[in-house]
């Protein structure tokens, strides 16, 4: 349905309550509502009259009331077609000055968020200074007429536990806040003069274009990134699509400086040409009803941002002129070293602009056909069948230019070898699909699955929600903004085969990517001119595709129309011209029919919550209850005898630990079934060796590839399994519709025993190509080094985690029947307890069944022999974590080769959590995450990758600073962080008022009571108490009664905050070594830094030149001498601190009580019993931080 102008809904009274902020209103006076009760009025013949005397008055109130507002002018639009699942309300208007602005109303968010996007982006650079748009974007933040303070927007964001982030994309560039709903006010009012009236001061260029700069040199490591770059500068050199988007020091900063160019006066006159109301739109969330977020918006003084010039104002834009990629553009055969050990083969095709195409998505069909993964599918055949590939996938991006369509094959080294034959196999299967013409009922089946999806969509968070429509806005017409990028309303069978069409050999572009160590060789030997990608540095060689692959006449004479058989004959003859044994292969891909078992109408019986349960226990629901609705209870399963089931019978000292809870908090047709058989042990049993680990990780591999195909089908009308097999047991998960499930359960746990029973089944083809590929992956790092030092530093407190090395090292020694035995030595031969939660739509008693059909279906291989469990052995449930007595240090070059990056990360452990410390250092960690960005990355400009916080592993809470940059080295990056702990952050935690630390916890209740989002949201916070015992499932109460006693205080942060970074304690005395693990890497030209540690004398320099507080020094100055100095994060490592510390305590202090006892599932039984169908009245049917380009 089209969105529509309304009346307003507002009497005299309710016009009243609106302008006074402070009357809270128990009426919910929802649009939609007030429109439906009109209209029932008016179906009323004899009070018509009436009914219009009482509009009128309602339209006077409300002109009345847009004039108090100087939005006398607005219309405004009720955004009507929504997801079934969505409760919010939308609201659209357009202000005097051409601002379209969105407004949402979400009544259960505790949020208020707003983005603004701009219809300017990296395609409107001046072609003399590449980046412009970015550099407006980062410049944008630093400091308005009104807000001058360049940090200002940042610390009134962290003020009120927020963030803010902004993207530049080609068309567009977005910025955006979230924080708790308090903010609104002043947050609008600061983000309406961000394009009003920025600063844009020239004493902050050189340091912004430094951290874009940072940001392009992060951009330069990623593979994905070098590539799509490459093909897109492919373009005709008068199009605006291969220009250089980021932008960086050389074009932002140095080449002005030499021509006398200054990058403000040219950004100002961007911001002037570009930053115009009528290129705006604006989007606002929160909880105020949407009357009120307009008023907002024009007392932040939207509606008065300047009109822009005319050339602005009137400006539609358009870059599909001139063509891209004409004729003469195509055809190219890139040869490219690559960054990653995994070689890829990328085919580029472009078609025309699609933007405009929203109601037909085409692509959706294609995209579907591509990744299609049933049996003897593109992707079986090439992975499973030929062993060429490891995965393929379709991609696209569209914009005014035209749309790249990328189909990408991530090789094995033989699939390496032989490209041609992966592109023989490619183009047999378009020919067939082209020659079977569009499926109609396949691309209606995308449109009913499509639609159901929709309707059943999982909200996203505030962030995300504006960000996205603000995008959106720039783009889509308003009726359609919730929809145009997910409907198919109109499928298009002409204009799908004429994209198909376009995928062709002659509209081709490739890229053959080699890893690194073979790259430079093969660019020698081929004779040609080797080229480097300006700005990336990406090294490739360029050819005709006709030169490159000669069997491109012939995959164009299959397009045109070829016998299929003749098509096999050919492909055999390929297979065996390159000397591959192709046995009793399907060459030849299926293509997949239309989806099946969608469902015309989804059952609802359930979906809701049990809400007469909490009424029947007399009890006021928790904190916990309101947000995630009522507790689950236990569930007797009382399981048949059967020898060969894994689940005999729940040691006898254990209750059933099987759950279950009927409905969800917002509305999702769907049940999830989570369940766990988890292996008993004895308390610390002897680690696992690599071997073991290695085992785990082929198995599960093995798995995937044998069961998937088999289940791709079922899995395509919204049903979905998942298995993980680790060392503590086997967990199985389970979401679907509930007609569904049962043959869901059926067919994958079929397919699991069966997988586990015929281990000679597997082929040693398979299992070498899933090595190889493993291999491949271990000596990848296509991550950010950052990332891995984090895992350096979980991988010396976590047991049965191994480093890379360790891995490769493993593999090579692992056989086929190994990994396959897998399953059945390590866990289906063990006595397991089932732990398991069933939630969502569906009844207790359908629950029992489901659930006792997974425990008698999982089955023992007939070729295991039981090991029964020792007597004291039970599961884990608290994971050990390493004690750490004194400081380590881990020295190692930065594993991505060629990466110019020192990384910096400062973990310092705080011990075994209970709720004061989870309180105090949560509130620690939003003041450590805005300190660490305005003191390190703004100030000091130390890299683009800068960060702080507070997190946990297992029970164990932990503080963390990451700096990752090129300005110092990893030792001078550690003294700057502690800098920041024991200098910057003392001051912040002493400066901060008793209303700034209210304001603090006000805006820390607000974030743990915002609702949550998804289905999986519920499981994951049920699920996860559920598997420690469920013995914390009322720790979010004590947690907020916590933040409400006067035990949380201003002076708890402090004293807190010293202990951890000072060493000091209670009862007073010299401060005590700190669990400190610093994790340093350096670039590969620096290894003597790596190898040798400054001396003490040095870090003392490096201290005292940051800032370190005085009373630290000593305490660093004794930590140095005593820091266990490592240079490698492995097992060896983590079994030394072992002896030297052992293990913390694995206990839970929650203060719960274990809500499973006999009462609570008497009164379920009791509410069961007291109703003729038993489960009907159970279910009531009642009505970061960062910034950068994209």
């Amino acid at each position: 349905m089209d969105a529509r102008p309304t009346t307003s809904p507002f009497g005299e009274d309710e016009m009243t309550q609106l302008l006074d902020k402070e009357q809270k209103s128990p009426k919910c006076w929802d649009r939609h509502q007030c429109t439906l009760i009109s209209a029932a009025l008016l179906l009323t013949a004899g009070v018509a009259l009436w009914v219009h005397a009482l509009l009128r008055p309602r339209t006077f109130a409300s002109n009345t009331f847009m004039v108090l507002l100087g939005l006398d002018r607005t219309t405004t639009f009720v955004l009507e077609e929504k997801p079934l699942s969505d409760q919010r309300t939308y609201q659209f208007a357009t202000l005097q000055n051409g601002l379209e602005v969105l407004n949402i109303e979400d009544p259960q968010s505790h949020k208020t968020a707003m983005a603004m996007a701009v219809r300017a982006g990296s395609y409107d650079d001046p072609r003399e200074l590449p980046g412009l748009a970015h550099f407006c974007e980062h410049m944008l933040f630093l400091g308005t007429q009104k807000y001058p303070d360049p940090s200002g927007f940042d610390q009134f964001m962290s003020k009120y536990a927020g963030s803010n982030n902004a993207f530049t994309s080609k068309e567009a560039t977005v910025y955006f806040a979230a924080a708790s709903s308090e903010a609104a006010p002043e947050g609008l009012d600061r983000f309406a003069d961000f394009f009003r009236a920025p600063l844009f001061q020239k004493e902050f260029v050189k340091k912004e274009v430094q951290a874009i700069n940072s940001e392009h040199q992060k951009n330069v490591q990623s593979n994905l990134r070098r590539i799509f770059e490459l093909l897109e500068e492919q373009a005709n050199p008068e199009s605006v699509a291969g220009r250089f988007a980021t932008g960086n020091m050389e074009t932002l900063y140095d080449i002005p400086s030499r021509n006398g160019t200054s990058p403000v006066d040219a950004l100002k006159v961007y911001f002037k040409n570009r930053y115009c109301p009528e290129q705006m739109r604006l989007v606002t969330f929160g909880p105020q009803k949407l009357a009120e977020q307009l008023e907002l918006v024009s007392k932040a003084g939207f509606q008065n941002l300047p009109k822009g010039v005319k050339a602005c104002a009137e400006s539609k834009r358009s870059f599909e002129e001139p063509n891209p990629f004409p004729a003469s553009r195509m055809g190219k055969s890139l040869l490219v070293k690559g960054t990653e050990a995994i070689g890829s083969l990328w085919l580029h095709f472009q078609m025309p602009p699609l933007n405009r195409e929203y109601k037909a998505q085409p692509l959706s069909y294609l995209n579907y056909v591509v990744n299609y993964g049933g049996v003897n599918s593109l992707k079986q055949v090439l992975s499973d069948k030929l062993g060429l590939i490891a995965d393929v996938g379709m991609e696209e991006q569209t914009d005014s230019t035209g749309t790249m369509c990328m189909v990408v094959f991530e090789t094995t080294k033989l699939g390496f070898k032989h490209p041609q034959v992966i592109l023989d196999v490619f183009f047999a299967y378009l020919a067939a699909m082209r020659a079977a013409g569009v499926d109609m009922e396949l691309y209606k089946s995308i449109q009913d699955m499509v639609k159901l999806k929709w309707d059943w969509k999982q909200q996203d968070d505030a962030f995300e929600t504006v960000s996205n429509l603000a995008e959106a806005m720039t783009r889509l017409p308003r009726e359609k903004l919730l929809s145009g990028d997910r409907l198919i309303e109109k499928p298009d069978p002409e204009l799908l085969s004429s994209l198909i069409e376009r995928v062709e050999p002659n509209n081709m572009n490739i890229a053959q990517v080699a890893p690194p160590e073979v790259g430079d060789k093969l660019l020698k030997d081929s004779g040609k001119k080797i080229r480097t990608l300006e700005y990336y540095g990406v090294k490739y060689i360029e050819q005709s595709v006709a030169e490159a692959f000669p069997k491109l006449k012939r995959w164009s004479s299959w397009m045109k129309g070829t016998d299929n058989k003749q098509i096999v004959q050919e492909l055999q003859e390929s297979l065996k011209a390159a000397g591959l044994d192709a046995g009793d292969v399907q060459l030849l891909p299926k293509l997949p029919g239309k989806i099946e078992g969608i469902p015309k109408k989804v059952p609802l019986d359930h979906m809701k919550l049990p809400i007469l349960l909490t009424k029947m226990r007399g009890a006021q629901q928790s904190a916990t209850e309101q947000l995630f609705g009522p507790l689950p209870v236990r569930l007797s399963l009382d399981l048949p005898s059967d020898k060969t089931m894994v689940m005999l019978e729940t040691p006898k000292n254990r209750k059933d630990d099987v759950w279950f809870r009927g409905g969800w908090t917002m509305k999702d047709p769907k049940v999830h079934l989570a369940v766990g058989l988890r292996r008993l042990r004895t308390e610390l049993e002897p680690e696992a060796t690599a071997l073991d680990s290695v085992r785990f990780h082929i198995y599960q591999q093995l798995l995937n590839e044998d069961i998937a195909p088999k289940l791709f089908d079922v899995t395509q009308a919204g049903s979905s399994y998942g298995f993980n097999l680790g060392f503590g047991g086997l967990t199985v998960d389970f979401v679907g519709y509930q007609e569904a499930l049962p043959n869901l359960i059926q067919k994958v746990l079929t397919a699991f025993n069966s997988f586990n029973e015929n281990i000679k089944a597997t082929q040693t083809r398979r299992f070498k190509r899933i090595v190889g590929t493993y291999e491949e992956e271990l000596m990848t790092h296509g991550g950010m080094p950052s990332s891995y030092a984090s895992q350096d530093i979980e991988r010396l407190l976590v047991r049965n985690t191994f480093s890379n090395e360790e891995s490769l090292a493993a593999v090579k020694q692992l056989s086929s029947d190994q990994a396959l035995r897998t399953a059945g030595e390590f866990v289906l031969s063990r006595t397991l307890q089932m732990t398991a939660l069933a939630i969502g739509n569906v009844a207790d008693l359908q629950s029992t069944d489901a659930m006792r059909d997974i425990a008698s279906m999982v089955k023992r291989p007939s070729w295991v022999t039981p090991r029964p469990a020792p007597e004291n052995a039970a599961v884990e449930e608290v994971m050990p974590v390493v004690h750490v007595k004194r400081p380590v240090e881990v020295r190692s070059l930065n594993p991505r080769p060629g990466d110019p990056n020192d990384v910096a990360v400062v973990t310092i452990l705080h011990g075994v959590s209970d709720v004061p410390s989870r309180c105090i250092l949560n509130l620690a960690s939003s003041l450590l995450g805005t300190a660490a960005f305005d003191n390190l990355r703004t100030q000091q400009q130390l890299g683009y990758v800068v960060g702080g916080g507070m997190s946990s592993i297992s029970n164990v809470l932990f503080m963390r600073v990451v700096v990752q940059g090129t300005k110092v080295d990893a030792d001078e990056a550690e003294a700057a962080i502690e800098g920041l702990l024991t200098t910057t952050m003392p001051k912040i935690l002493n400066d901060l008022t008793n209303d700034d630390f209210k304001r603090q916890v006000s805006s820390m209740k607000q974030q743990l009571l915002e609702p949550p989002l998804a289905a999986s949201d519920e499981v994951g916070h049920f699920w996860g108490h559920i598997m420690q015992g469920g013995r914390c499932m009322d720790l979010l109460d004590k947690i907020l009664a916590f933040l409400d006693s006067p035990q949380c205080n201003k002076e708890l942060l402090q004293q807190t905050w010293n202990n951890l970074v000072f060493g000091t304690n209670k009862e007073g005395g010299s401060p005590s070594l700190r669990k400190k693990i610093s994790v340093k890497y350096f670039p590969s030209e620096a290894e003597k830094k790596a190898q040798n540690r400054i001396t003490l004398k040095e870090a003392q320099k490096l201290w005292k030149k940051h800032g370190v507080s005085p009373k630290a020094m000593d305490l660093l100055a004794k930590e140095w001498e005593q820091t266990k100095v490592v240079a490698k994060s492995d097992s060896k490592a983590r079994k030394e601190l072992i002896e030297e510390g052992g293990y913390f305590p694995t206990d839970l202090h929650c203060g719960a009580v274990d809500p499973s006892g006999a009462s609570h599932e008497a009164v379920m039984r009791k509410v069961t019993k007291s109703i003729d169908r038993g489960d009907a009245m159970l279910h009531s049917q009642g009505a970061g931080k960062s910034r950068g380009s994209k």
